[in-house]
């Protein structure tokens, strides 16, 4: 499982906070809204995130362990 330094720091940040925002997501990993919203949708379409509840009061589920996705 291949995973960028970008990655980890999102799915990291998501399991921190399930219930973060991706503007606060984008402030808290240092890149813009629009990459992250790119980017959650890899993920997402990679199965090692997923929204749950629908977009505004949802949830992040982080589908993998980190620690063995490097």
């Amino acid at each position: 499982m291949e995973l960028s330094l970008e990655d980890l720091s999102i799915i990291k940040a998501l399991k921190e906070n399930p219930q973060i925002t991706q503007k606060d997501l984008a402030v808290k990993v240092g890149k813009s809204e629009r990459s992250i919203k790119r980017k959650t949708v890899l993920l997402q379409g990679k199965g090692f995130i997923k929204r749950e509840s629908g977009k505004r009061n949802g949830k992040w589920i982080v589908l993998i362990d980190n620690s063995k996705a490097n």
